[in-house]
């Protein structure tokens, strides 16, 4: 595995290195179909599922100074072991509009972030939701979509901080949140 690691340094902060890591193994499976339940609503689902190791440490992954069983018990980075996402859609027409509504769940496992597991990235549930109508004519659209419903935790990334900065002492990670809760409406009109 060829893997950027990022590094703390009392300097500059962080420092990115590009490094051949480790050999690992990955199995696992995913799943994934739809089917109409009914001459409007259309179901979709998948499921994901992995098991992964490191087989062999080529680079000192855990920064304990040596390369040994601690980097070999390490788990691989953003690796979630399960993921699911189940949505269901439906078109109709009310009047002489084209209405276009879905509804969807995705979950993701825990994982950590970085190499060295320092980093962790929450499990995740995330609902999304919208609904579209459209003119018969096609002139007109209106949208209304809604992202992560139930304001769920998300992490945008994660990186290491050095012990100290100058005076300040640090240390751990940061991992800044991606947007929460998003509510959009939208309205076009083709010319």
């Amino acid at each position: 595995m060829q893997r950027e690691v990022n590094l703390a340094d009392p300097v500059s902060g962080v420092v990115q290195i590009i490094k051949n890591t480790a050999n690992a193994s990955v199995d696992g499976i995913e799943v994934d179909g739809g089917s109409s339940l009914t001459d409007d609503v259309f179901l979709t689902a998948s499921v994901g599922w992995i098991d992964n190791e490191y087989d062999r440490v080529l680079f000192d992954i855990s920064g304990d100074g040596v390369i040994n069983s601690a980097d070999l018990a390490l788990e691989l980075p953003r690796a979630a072991k399960l993921t699911y996402n189940l949505s269901l859609s439906r078109d109709d027409s009310i009047g002489s509009w084209l209405v276009s509504s879905r509804i969807s769940l995705s979950h993701r496992d825990e994982s950590f972030y970085l190499d060295n597991n320092l980093g962790l990235i929450n499990e995740q549930d995330i609902v999304d939701a919208g609904i579209d109508m459209y003119s018969a004519v096609g002139h007109c659209s209106i949208g209304i979509h809604g992202k992560n419903l139930t304001d769920e935790v998300k992490h945008g990334g994660d990186t290491q901080l050095p012990a100290m900065v100058g005076p300040a002492a640090l240390g751990g990670t940061f991992s800044p949140l991606a947007k929460g809760r998003v509510m959009s409406a939208e309205v076009t009109y083709n010319f």
